[in-house]
């Protein structure tokens, strides 16, 4: 199974995962979904946490099939496009990729606050889906409590801003 990226219209990503579901038999498509995070907001001088989507306007099919995904999607009577698609090949999320959204989002698919502390120098993730993977945090923003993490293999993938709260630094 794999995952690729479908584009759609933009505030119909959900409406459009549950369609699927429902539509493309469950040979062709076994699960439609998007992915969320946490993000960290300062209003009227108080921190609170608000989940938004990660990808506005797109969403994640899983397939073992992607040509007859793309063939069954082609035939929808609304408009959904499979992205990286062309007449001979479709371009799946790198496996690093998903296997690191597998991990930080969970079961729920949404990416949680981290807390960390940055003592001496060095960086530790105390809490949350973000522990383990100091290695993978390139960037740090103490005072907007963000972080841009590498997603997928080196030199190929991309960076993903994440929420991390860093309460102690020494």
């Amino acid at each position: 199974m794999r995952w690729y990226l479908v584009h759609t219209p933009m505030s119909m990503e959900h409406a459009t995962a549950d369609k699927l579901l429902k539509l493309i038999p469950k040979n062709l498509l076994a699960d439609a979904f998007t992915l969320s995070k946490e993000r960290w907001e300062k209003r009227n001088g108080v921190w609170s946490i608000r989940r938004v989507q990660m990808y506005p306007e797109y969403l994640f099919v899983v397939s073992s099939d992607a040509h007859g995904l793309n063939s069954a999607l082609q035939k929808l009577s609304f408009h959904v496009d499979l992205v990286g698609a062309t007449e001979r090949s479709i371009m799946p999320l790198s496996e690093d990729a998903r296997a690191f959204f597998e991990r930080v989002a969970g079961s729920e698919r949404v990416i949680r606050s981290s807390t960390a502390v940055i003592l001496h120098g060095e960086l530790s993730v105390t809490d949350g889906p973000l522990v383990g993977c100091e290695a993978l945090i390139t960037k740090v923003d103490r005072h907007k409590r963000r972080c841009w993490v590498r997603v997928g293999e080196p030199g190929r993938g991309f960076l993903e801003t994440l929420p991390l709260d860093i309460p102690i630094k020494t």
